[in-house]
């Protein structure tokens, strides 16, 4: 089995228990003015502010040392990546060891770090500064985080993200989850036939502003705009009818953005047909839709992590995955399907081409739905569970 080329973990609540952040440590009787100065090593697990030893202290989980020696063993480069107090975080790393695989002997764990990135800003910049210092693909890096809101690197840069959850860190249960869900994800690049040449097959069509479309085919990262509405989540909405993706184009011109319609490819086809999909009901009391225009980031993280949970307990459908679902009729279009692409799937294997009106007016013409989503669904390997079905009857009658 390959491995991550880059394993990066967050610190407060995922590597030890408490914080490390601006405002808590160094502010008792005889504190020392440099924050870090502050930290006394009781023991391997346990570091106290010496000015307020009761009450401000942190303890490294667990299984830390033990999968930090993993990921070095298996010859992955270590990050560390946190919005938290530089200082006091190395200071930590300082005392905690682990076993460096390289020579047996126990090291500070912050000798073994290869991307020292602790700084109050998006985590998707210190990513973007990882991808271009170790040449690495981010679908070829892992995070492991205690908050949502950070599955953005995910959701904008290809990150694999694993969340550390009821304040527990990474356990190692945690941490092969993360792996498995990266293989996973490894998975989507490995050509199906590596000898034979892939082959390219149009799957839908998406209405898309020209940022848009650079970020699909040249920058290759995930699609985010606060000013949008996204129910199922940060992702490429793709349609299987030219004239659902105008009404999206006309939509983004009359935001004042330059926009196109697109068609959408899927570089390698039987990579695309073996991808693990699911079609869900519009509309059920247990996946709520995402309402990313009125919550803060933290929910809509959250919004994000629950419902790939919610689809691999309820129907065994493994993230990452393509979604399909039908949409309510809207004003100026009637009821139509989607399917959601996130991020990694379609920086690994989805181009867009953009299409001259006059190919717009032929299609709309003679043939608006080539490849209609619901006439795919055992080829494409489609789960479409019976509560799906029981909700429109007569659209899926004759589907596979």
């Amino acid at each position: 089995m390959s491995f991550p080329k880059v394993v990066a973990f967050d610190t407060d609540w995922t590597l030890w228990r408490n914080i490390t952040t601006n405002g808590v440590w160094g502010r008792g009787r005889g504190a020392s003015a440099k924050l870090e100065d502050n930290m006394n090593r009781v023991d391997a697990h346990t570091i106290q502010d010496k000015s307020n030893p009761r009450r401000v202290s942190i303890q490294v989980f667990g299984d830390v040392s033990r999968i930090v020696n993993d990921a070095l063993k298996n010859g992955a480069q270590l990050a560390i990546v946190a919005r938290t107090n530089k200082d006091l975080a190395n200071r930590a790393l300082y005392y905690f060891n682990t076993i460096n695989p390289a020579d047996g002997k126990e090291w500070s764990i912050i000798h073994l770090v290869k991307y020292d990135e602790v700084v109050d800003e998006p985590k998707t910049n210190a990513f973007r500064r990882i991808t271009g210092w170790s040449q690495s693909d981010p679908l070829d890096m892992i995070h492991f985080d205690n908050e949502a809101a950070h599955n953005s690197v995910r959701i904008e840069t290809a990150v694999t993200f694993k969340l550390c959850v009821n304040n527990q860190g990474v356990t190692w249960d945690i941490y092969q989850q993360g792996l498995s869900h990266w293989q996973r994800v490894k998975n989507l690049t490995i050509p199906s036939n590596p000898t034979a040449q892939p082959e390219r097959r149009l799957i839908g069509y998406s209405g898309l502003s020209t940022a848009w479309i650079n970020r699909v085919n040249v920058e290759r990262e995930g699609i985010v705009d606060p000013k949008f509405p996204y129910r199922w989540g940060y992702c490429l909405y793709i349609t299987d009818d030219v004239a659902v993706a105008q009404f999206f184009c006309n939509w983004e011109v009359r935001e004042r953005r330059e926009s196109y319609v697109n068609e959408v490819w899927v570089k390698d086809y039987a990579t695309w047909a073996r991808l693990n999909k699911i079609w869900v009901p519009e509309h059920s009391g247990f996946l709520p839709q995402m309402n990313n225009m009125g919550w803060n980031a933290e929910t809509t993280g959250q919004n994000q992590e629950a419902r790939d949970r919610t689809i691999e307990s309820r129907w065994g459908v493994k993230a990452p995955y393509v979604m399909f679902s039908r949409h309510h009729g809207m004003t100026g279009i009637s009821r139509f399907t989607e399917m959601m692409v996130y991020t990694q799937t379609h920086r690994a294997l989805l181009e867009v081409v953009t299409l001259t009106n006059e190919k717009i007016a032929e299609l709309a013409k003679t043939n608006r739905m080539p490849v209609p989503f619901h006439r795919q669904i055992r080829e494409w390997n489609i789960t479409v569970p019976p509560l799906t079905r029981a909700a429109e009857p007569r659209f899926f009658a004759g589907s596979a």
